[in-house]
């Protein structure tokens, strides 16, 4: 018996070690970690011709091209937020995803009066209507992720595989039925166009101090795209790649892990296939470095101060998007973020300063991750918080400053708002958004007692022409090293 147990024990000790070791293995940071041995020492000389990329985590307007950037950035979020062996878990297929057209964000388990999956189609291949295959027993109820604030439940036809995993079925179903359909009245998303216009009116300046310059642009989703758009540039002689994202605050999980981690993938294929060419890579810095940006969030905010009679007691939510930082420690966006976040909240108090309100307050809060769920402790204030804060304490007015956007998309418009405005009186997640001027800012106003909660929208319109500064600034800093201007020719594709 006694050489039973020590067996016994060795074979559980040897499991736990193991299992140990493939959770240390599987979990392993991505590498190369281009922020701290590429970006952070990088010679930023453009060396020959110069060419610029610019990727970007763009949201499609349709959900005709943005089934593809929702499919993908499912795996992305798989791969690089959920741990192994949960993970696993993740990439299961257990039926087609389908919602419920008119109560598509519900938590709780109900009787659906029709089901959609993520084509659109009320039916099956086979021409059953989904909601004929619930009525028989063959669609069950997919309760709410637990990993997910205030997620919503779903249903699942089990009787065929869906070919994906479930949960990106889920996220496909959601976006057709909620962002490009139910939820918005032009059934169609404004980051796409707010992005390129940025992006394509920072080149033309480019343009027209270097001239001869080749640049490219792609939604960082698209990554045969990318390939292809890089590969031009290569395939026309450039010698220097510059990468340059429309950021405000750079992070490892959209640049240096994504967008950039992909590019060089790309580029160090094309060396591969042309040996003895060797691309000098250079990362420009976030264009929220540099002052235009913040300008564009210190213009709105003072047109909006403006509107609030004197005495007033005011608080701004200075709100950016969020990560599980605890579970992210080594993140760049932890050390980028003060050069724009904490120099704009400064300037944010002391633009409140020339006023003459009551209380004139700030607080720095994230939309994500600081809710119950990943932030257990509640170390971190989310937007939400700020926002019921601000209403106990008896503001007049809270002013909610979404500093790392400037052009509206699925996050600001739904996701984020669901979570921002939770337990207030006036919001509803079935209202439909109507947005047909995309040349001015969106916002939105709720009253919550005495407070007007007062979303403060993003820097379009009028405002866009400081992002675009900020942008091109941000491109200027790297080719200004090394690239003559005033040269007379240019190729661009415009997006």
């Amino acid at each position: 018996m006694k050489k039973f147990l020590v067996g016994f024990l060795v074979v559980v000790v040897g499991v736990v070690v193991g299992f140990w070791g493939m959770s240390k293995y599987k979990n392993r940071r991505l590498a190369p970690d281009y922020y701290a041995s590429h970006y952070k020492i990088q010679d930023t000389v453009p060396k020959g011709k110069v060419g610029i990329f610019v990727p970007s985590l763009v949201v499609p307007p349709t959900f005709e091209k943005g089934e593809k950037f929702f499919y993908n950035v499912t795996f992305k979020i798989y791969k690089n937020i959920i741990p192994w062996p949960f993970r696993l878990f993740s990439y299961m297929d257990k039926g087609v995803a389908l919602l419920d057209p008119v109560k598509y964000h519900e938590h709780d388990e109900f009787t659906p009066t029709s089901l959609v999956d993520a084509t659109g189609s009320d039916r099956d291949i086979d021409g059953v209507p989904y909601i004929e295959k619930y009525k028989k027993g063959e669609v069950e109820w997919g309760p709410p992720s637990k990993r997910t604030h205030l997620d919503h439940g779903y249903f699942i036809y089990t009787g065929r595989k869906a070919g994906y995993p479930t949960l990106t079925g889920k996220t496909l179903v959601k976006a057709r039925t909620w962002y490009y359909n139910k939820g918005l009245e032009q059934k169609e998303l404004p980051h796409w166009k707010g992005t390129f216009d940025v992006i394509n009116a920072a080149l033309a300046k480019i343009k027209e101090k270097y001239g001869d310059i080749e640049y490219q642009s792609e939604s960082s989703m698209f990554y045969d795209s990318m390939k292809e758009k890089l590969w031009s540039m290569l395939d026309a002689g450039c010698e220097t790649i510059v990468l340059a994202a429309p950021m405000a605050i750079y992070s490892h999980f959209e640049e240096f892990n994504s967008s950039f981690y992909h590019s060089i993938e790309y580029i160090h294929e094309w060396e591969h296939e042309h040996p003895g060419k060797k691309i000098k890579i250079i990362m420009a810095p976030p264009m929220g470095n540099f002052q235009p940006l913040r300008q564009a969030y210190l213009a709105m905010l003072k047109d909006r101060l403006d509107t609030f009679p004197q005495g007033s007691d005011v608080l701004v939510a200075v709100t950016v998007h969020g990560m599980p930082w605890d579970h992210f420690g080594w993140e760049a966006w932890l050390e980028m973020a003060p050069a724009f976040r904490d120099i704009l909240h400064d300037e944010i108090k002391e633009l409140l300063a020339a006023y003459s309100f009551g209380r004139a307050d700030t607080v720095v809060c994230q939309d994500e991750f600081a809710g119950p769920v990943w932030d257990k402790e509640n170390k971190y204030l989310s937007t939400n918080e700020a926002y019921w804060d601000g209403i106990n304490a008896g503001y007049d007015y809270i002013i909610g400053l979404p500093i790392e956007f400037y052009a509206e998309n699925s996050d600001t418009l739904f996701h984020h708002a669901l979570k921002n405005y939770h337990g207030f009186d006036e919001y509803d997640v079935y209202e439909k958004i109507d947005y047909p001027d995309w040349s001015v800012p969106y916002t939105q106003i709720m009253t919550q007692g005495k407070t007007k909660v007062i979303y403060n929208g993003v820097p379009v319109g009028k405002y866009q022409h400081f992002v675009v500064d900020a942008f091109y600034q941000a491109i200027d800093s790297v080719l200004s090293q090394g690239v003559q201007a005033a040269q007379k020719t240019a190729k661009v594709e415009s997006m």
